[in-house]
């Protein structure tokens, strides 16, 4: 049995040793990135179990293949802090406490949100995959034309649409896309 699965079967079986396992293994690396990006040590603890919470109930529901579990907690982690930067107001007179159970509902609905794009994306081309992934990322079409040898600049516009169309394709002709469609409307 490979490290993912062992994880993962530990969690949703609760083995207290392969969980602390967990915890010295991952949540040092999960702090660091949480407390270098304006948070605390007991932001990071929150965001680890609301993370370890999250793989235990999506993967009790429906087993879904995880590459690198170290990887996809990680993830998860992130995208939960950067959530929770998102939403944080600062008040001086009144203190408004979150609902957790909310919290993580709308973060799971993302959560699958996020891993369903990522399956569609990894249909791809592997050149529409690094095209796309600058595209995304901020970089020009002048600077995807000199990175990738293109010809001309319009040859680029084409190449990001031909490819972003392909990935909006694989999208929505998959059924679970009406499903998020309803969930965004919530």
């Amino acid at each position: 049995m490979d490290t993912t699965e062992k994880y993962i079967n530990a969690l949703i079986n609760g083995n207290e040793q392969i969980i602390k396992e967990i915890y010295k293994k991952i949540y040092p690396k999960i702090e660091s990135f949480i407390c270098a990006n304006r948070g605390q040590s007991h932001d990071a603890l929150d965001v680890f179990q609301d993370g370890l919470m999250y793989i235990i109930v999506t993967q009790k529901e429906k087993r879904r293949p995880i590459a690198s579990f170290e990887a996809y907690l990680f993830v998860i982690c992130k995208n939960i802090w950067k959530r929770t930067l998102k939403n944080r107001v600062i008040k001086t007179d009144v203190v408004t406490l979150p609902n957790k159970e909310t919290d993580l509902s709308l973060f799971i609905l993302e959560q699958e949100c996020f891993d369903f794009y990522i399956e569609k994306f990894d249909l791809l081309s592997d050149n529409c995959k690094e095209i796309l992934s600058s595209y995304f990322n901020g970089m020009s079409y002048e600077e995807i034309l000199n990175v990738y040898a293109y010809s001309t600049i319009n040859t680029v516009r084409q190449r990001v649409f031909k490819c972003r169309a392909k990935l909006m394709k694989l999208i929505k002709t998959d059924n679970r896309y009406q499903k998020i469609k309803k969930w965004k409307q919530i």
